[in-house]
């Protein structure tokens, strides 16, 4: 039985956002209620990520479920250093709690340890989003104790089996 559920979900990938999808990108929303904790705009991230404040490079990518886009993820990447920042993670409102961010998590993680040098992947989130908090520990992120200056609590993932605490 669970071999069919398998069958019928929808396969998660990960995809460069080019002229032919940017509209559908730019149409995902989250919910009114999670605005406060995701108060960018897939248009905000984008600009930003294409004028970071710093010069390591961005990568982002439109979160697809078959064909149609449904979220999307964005990071910050200092290579050279094996450091990776989770900057952007959002699903639609309307593909919430069908697995498809575990899934991207997932990916991203999977990408990174792939580049052999992958030290670990840290994220941040708001307090009033305690969801995000639970969803992140679910996927090894452990809080570091850090609080940066918007209250963001601060949570990393050692990545390749290595443990640099």
């Amino acid at each position: 039985m669970a071999k069919k559920r398998d069958e019928e979900r929808p396969a998660v990938s990960l995809r460069e956002i080019t002229s032919e999808n940017l509209r559908m990108v730019l149409a995902l929303r989250v919910s009114e209620e999670q605005k406060q904790a995701y108060p960018r705009s897939n248009a905000y991230s984008i600009a930003e990520g294409h004028y970071p404040r710093d010069s390591d490079p961005v990568w982002m990518r439109a979160i697809y479920a078959d064909e149609a886009p449904v979220g999307f993820i964005m990071t910050s990447e200092a290579r050279e250093n094996g450091e990776y920042f989770l900057w952007r993670l959002m699903i639609d409102q309307n593909h919430q709690g069908k697995g498809y961010g575990s899934a991207a998590v997932g990916l991203l993680v999977a990408r990174i340890e792939a580049s052999g040098n992958g030290r670990y992947l840290v994220t941040d989130h708001l307090e009033e989003d305690g969801n995000a908090g639970s969803f992140y520990t679910r996927h090894g992120f452990r809080y570091t104790g850090e609080v940066l200056s918007e209250g963001e609590l601060v949570m990393r993932r050692d990545l390749n089996g290595r443990d640099v605490r």
